[in-house]
């Protein structure tokens, strides 16, 4: 794993513009499968998405899966902040 990378690199790394990388740290653009991809790319990550089939209700499930994938996500987002310190 990659610590300590700046803005520009991750930039560089991803393809994305400086700005593009910032609005995606900050919450002010929105997360997708493709920057998720190549962000975790660059810095040596990986996220795995385990369904869990243990409920009866399929909806509430969904639900369920739906809030904990956010969850992930505002995680990941956090260890991408802490290995890009400074920013």
């Amino acid at each position: 794993m990659r610590a300590e990378v700046n803005k520009q690199q991750l930039a560089d790394s991803t393809g994305y513009s400086y700005q593009h990388i910032y609005d995606l740290l900050n919450g002010k653009r929105r997360w997708n499968e493709d920057s998720l991809e190549k962000v975790l790319n660059a810095l040596g990550l990986e996220l795995n998405v385990v369904a869990q089939d243990t409920a009866e209700d399929v909806s509430s499930d969904l639900v369920t899966e739906n809030m904990n994938l956010k969850d992930e996500v505002t995680n990941l987002r956090t260890v991408i902040k802490t290995l890009t310190k400074g920013w």
